[in-house]
């Protein structure tokens, strides 16, 4: 298939679209334009809480995605509708958290519960839908998920919990609990359904290990270069690094 017949461009944000600063060069935000007007559609994919998207990197970018997967794959809307949801239910969230040496963060509908000792996110302070709380009363909501401080044990205990799993990140001591079936690639098959196009027509860049299924799944699997070595082992292609514009230049080149 030619690159001209790619439909849907996803990417991950932090480490891949995103500079380390956060930004975006006004290159970047150009090219994405450009991406728009040619009828090809975007999607942001990030283990983030969807309000990252939505309350930080638009309203700093100008960029708004037709399709938002955030929360680790647990959520997937196309247009601001959800069209795919799966949530730990919370006594479950409760049983976790106890589990963690400290719980940073809970994801919910409602709001994003943050520890005081974790008050200083670049994103979170300030907003209306975030809580800083110390977790001393028990969670009502089911969540999208539990972000917390925790060693490579988590891998194992959570197997005692059929309907969760535990996900690990290179770059950070920090293990994230979803939904046994909250993945990017699930949610993008989702995402392709409602749309119907099919995962030839999509290309995915991506950086870490939660980016691996859905860049060796996709027709299009683009690795940047500051990627860990397992992705870009699976992807098709290597651009060059997300401070150096890497998806943009690619899309640039391939694409536009």
């Amino acid at each position: 298939m030619s690159m001209k017949e790619i439909k849907l461009i996803v990417t991950d944000l932090d480490s891949t679209l995103l500079r380390r600063d956060k930004t975006v060069s006004d290159f970047t935000v150009q090219v994405f334009q450009r991406i728009r007007k040619s009828g090809i559609l975007l999607a942001f994919a990030t283990a983030r809480d969807f309000r990252f998207v939505t309350e930080y990197i638009t309203p700093r970018t100008g960029i708004i995605p037709d399709i938002l997967i955030a929360d680790n794959g647990a959520l997937a809307c196309v247009n601001g509708k959800d069209i795919y949801k799966k949530m730990i239910p919370s006594n479950i969230v409760n049983t976790l958290m106890q589990r963690f040496k400290l719980v940073r963060g809970v994801s919910t509908e409602a709001a994003y519960y943050l520890s005081g000792g974790c008050s200083n996110d670049h994103w979170s302070i300030g907003k209306k839908a975030t809580i800083i709380t110390d977790y001393s009363t028990e969670m009502v909501d089911s969540a999208f998920y539990i972000d917390g401080n925790t060693d490579k044990s988590a891998l194992s205990w959570t197997e005692n919990y059929p309907d969760v799993r535990a996900v690990s990140y290179s770059d950070v001591d920090i293990i994230t609990v979803v939904h046994n079936e909250a993945t990017k690639l699930n949610a993008l098959n989702a995402v392709k359904n409602e749309l119907n196009i099919d995962l030839s027509e999509i290309a995915v860049f991506g950086d870490d290990y939660s980016d691996m299924e859905v860049i060796e799944n996709s027709g299009f699997g683009i690795a940047v270069a500051n990627a860990i070595e397992e992705v870009k082992a699976v992807a098709d292609f290597i651009c060059d690094t997300n401070d150096n514009d890497g998806v943009a230049k690619w899309l640039e080149g391939n694409v536009l």
